[in-house]
């Protein structure tokens, strides 16, 4: 059974409507699916103490699937965002600053990562 709250992402083949088909206490999993792909989206959060502290973990992950053709092999693209800090720090100043750089101008950074150049 499908759980309310859909959200929509900006893919290659434009924009991709995702439906939230389950919410397991801290683990929403978000998908889409077609006759040539599936999107699938994992959020999950966590808590760890260290020294006393408890910091809070939040991990969304992206997992695209191109399926295989006559003439093409599958194809599958992962990406993943974490990001921990303490629980009573709410602050998203470096998720947004780092999110931001990567994707600045023509995405300038992301594209040196993604040539080794970084």
């Amino acid at each position: 059974m499908a759980v309310a709250d859909p959200t929509t992402l900006t893919l290659v083949r434009g924009s991709t409507a995702l439906t939230r088909i389950n919410q397991d206490k801290f683990t929403s999993t978000f998908r889409f699916n077609d006759a040539t792909s599936k999107v699938e989206m994992n959020v999950r959060h966590s808590s760890v103490t260290r020294e006393g502290v408890i910091y809070d973990r939040h991990n969304i992950e992206l997992l695209e699937t191109i399926y295989a053709t006559s003439t093409v092999a599958q194809l599958t693209r992962k990406c993943y965002l974490v990001f921990e800090q303490p629980s009573s720090d709410v602050s998203i100043v470096n998720v947004t600053g780092l999110l931001t750089g990567l994707t600045a101008g023509t995405n300038a950074l992301l594209t040196k990562l993604m040539n080794w150049e970084s």
